[in-house]
């Protein structure tokens, strides 16, 4: 009789308990083809059951449903929002990603693209709910007018219980894979986990440690001095201009890519003739995506694993390849298509030492492809400028952000794309062929602009890819099966992290290629050879990939924490080391004994901890370091 008379006082609780149950339940399906009734109730429902107990305190059954309601939409969008993010980006958002949702209008064709209808169910109760208006006289009847407050308290403390005893479970653990660690922790508790992490992330380095810090990250990494008469390359491009094109999702399979007798990248695959090539080298981007790549690019340091660097560290005087530069009279800008606030890049530029920017102000709204004005009309209009100041004889340094590739990859059927079979008609692989294709057309266009105008001769090109652009959890089945078909093998994701790297001198000819292992935190200790750039008293976690071919580098975000590369094999953990996947780099063989590489897994966190430790030790900018818009 009890249990009918808190079913009869409070039958909206039980009415939500039960909705949110069935949709937490249908949401760990998606997420972790988790199948377990029980365990969603262990892990999820703790949270429901104290907000909807303290509902339950409110003597208007009006009151009480509105709130209902209001509470039910809000969680159903926020699970919708982690749906997504798995889908793109292979990885459980945490609130510091929700936190960016100001910038969801920018690529809204982008997220609306991962939409699937079966996404649709978690708003399948709103439907059931104008029923239940309308029928709501009957279970008013039902209800007496008197709460519980037994019932009241002992949900609150259930609920209490079985968080405590959740954090409890989980207190101190470090599980490497968000997916795995958001299935067993549950994705609410989660979020506490990363809060905790977060906050747990803020020291910094003593002045002693931060004097010993470069000597401690070479021997970590095993890089010993070379002397200056034996480096290769060194300052092939010393007094250059430097022009570094960070192209939008370029992967690295993509180069010399044939469909048909059609090359993907021609103008890419012509410029390696000529260039210095390093077609296995890694994306290391963390949250901030994009503005991430520019600064591992800038700075050779890792990025921050729970915010965007942008974000969390834009306050800072951080040591920059700008800031090398300018110390030989180089003027520095960076040139993005888009507004400079995404990603908060009015504030991550002048960190990085840039002296000016131009942004979607400057370029307009001509020519707009996916989510800003194309590649060519942000090439075009910066050729001006560089000429102006060629002919003053000031020393550049751009740094050119492109945007024409973006997801979702689509092209208008005006420009000039390369011609796919039928088979790519509407598939994301198709349109992103094509995307890099005009990219690459593009990118050439830009380069004989520099010839026609007698720049490209005192210019160092940098082009690299800034991060993957086709996720497997993001494209369908079929789309997969074109890309196996495309690459000649199973689709790894090596492919997928694989981005190329290409260095060309305008008045040398190299054409050599590289095959050293590295990421983009290796860039600029790689450039800085060939500038002449002394690299002492400058703390960087990268290496010249040149001259130093053995490396260890580190991926967080994309990869469980602790995941690397090392000459032989990639490694990512699942919890923890043992429990982890080993591949050969070359090969993409799966190894099944990697017990050799734990002492590689161990340096890698103690890299990557270093690098956080440093960013935290950098002093606060002045704010008046404002830099100049065009």
């Amino acid at each position: 009789m009890s249990f009918i008379n808190s079913l009869k006082k409070h039958h909206l609780f039980f009415i939500f308990s039960i909705i949110f149950l069935l949709k937490l339940f249908f949401v760990r399906i998606l997420l972790f083809d988790s199948f377990n009734i029980f365990q969603t109730f262990f892990v999820e429902i703790g949270y429901f059951l104290i907000i909807f107990g303290l509902i339950e305190l409110m003597k208007s059954e009006r009151v009480k449903f509105i709130l209902y309601v209001i509470i039910d939409l809000i969680v159903s969008i926020l699970l919708l929002a982690v749906i997504l993010y798995k889908n793109y980006y292979g990885y459980i958002a945490t609130v510091y990603a929700f936190g960016l949702i100001n910038q969801v209008g920018t690529v809204q064709e982008s997220v609306l693209s991962l939409f699937n209808p079966i996404y649709l169910l978690l708003f399948i109760d709103f439907l059931l709910l104008i029923v239940f208006v309308f029928v709501k006289k009957r279970f008013s009847q039902l209800n007496d007018g008197n709460k519980s407050i037994k019932f009241i308290l002992g949900t609150i403390i259930v609920g209490i219980a079985l968080i405590s005893t959740n954090l409890l479970m989980h207190k101190g653990e470090q599980i490497a894979d968000s997916v795995i660690a958001a299935e067993k922790q549950g994705i609410f508790n989660y979020q506490v986990f990363a809060v905790i992490n977060k906050n747990a992330n803020q020291n910094s380095l003593t002045p002693d440690e931060l004097a010993m810090l470069p000597d401690s990250i070479a021997d970590l990494k095993e890089v010993s001095v070379i002397p200056e008469e034996q480096l290769k390359f060194a300052g092939i491009a010393e007094g250059k201009n430097v022009i570094s094109v960070q192209v939008e999702a370029l992967q690295d399979f993509t180069i010399g890519l044939e469909i048909d007798g059609q090359e993907v990248t021609p103008y890419l695959n012509e410029l390696l003739k000529d260039s210095i090539y390093f077609p296995n080298v890694y994306q290391q981007i963390g949250p901030g995506n994009t503005s991430d790549a520019e600064f591992i690019f800038n700075t050779s340091l890792y990025p921050n694993a729970w915010t965007a660097t942008s974000e969390s560290f834009s306050d800072r005087a951080i040591p920059s390849l700008p800031k090398l530069l300018n110390k030989l009279g180089y003027t520095s800008f960076t040139a993005h298509a888009n507004d400079v606030s995404f990603w908060n890049r009015e504030n991550l530029y002048p960190a990085l030492g840039f002296d000016k920017y131009y942004d979607i102000k400057f370029f307009g709204q001509e020519d707009v492809i996916s989510i800003g004005p194309s590649d060519e009309v942000l090439y075009s209009k910066l050729v001006p400028e560089l000429k102006k100041m060629h002919e003053q004889g000031q020393n550049f340094y751009g740094q050119f952000v492109t945007l024409s590739s973006h997801h979702p990859f689509k092209i208008p059927d005006t420009k000039e794309v390369i011609t796919l079979p039928s088979k790519f008609d509407g598939s994301i692989v198709g349109n992103y062929l094509k995307s890099v294709n005009y990219a690459d057309f593009a990118l050439g266009k830009f380069v004989q602009d520099l010839k026609d105008e007698g720049m490209w001769e005192d210019t160092i090109l940098i082009v690299y890819g800034d991060h993957f652009g086709l996720h497997p959890t993001s494209v369908t089945e079929n789309d997969i099966s074109l890309l196996n078909d495309l690459i000649g093998h199973e689709y790894h994701y090596h492919d997928q992290f694989n981005i190329p790297f290409i260095v060309a001198v305008g008045d040398q000819s190299y054409g050599e290629i590289i095959n050293t292992i590295g990421g983009q935190i290796d860039i600029l200790p790689t450039v800085a050879n060939m500038l002449n750039l002394s690299l002492d008293n400058f703390v960087h976690f990268g290496q010249d990939l040149v001259n130093h071919p053995d490396n260890l580098l580190g991926m967080r975000y994309y990869m469980p924490i602790g995941s690397f590369f090392n000459n032989e094999i990639s490694f990512k953990p699942k919890e923890e080391f043992e429990d982890g996947d080993a591949y050969d780099v070359y090969t993409n063989g799966r190894i099944r004994d990697y017990s050799a590489f734990e002492e590689d897994y161990d340096r890698i966190l103690k890299l990557m901890k270093y690098s956080d430790l440093y960013m935290n030790s950098l002093p606060k900018r002045e704010h008046s370091e404002m830099l100049e818009r065009n």
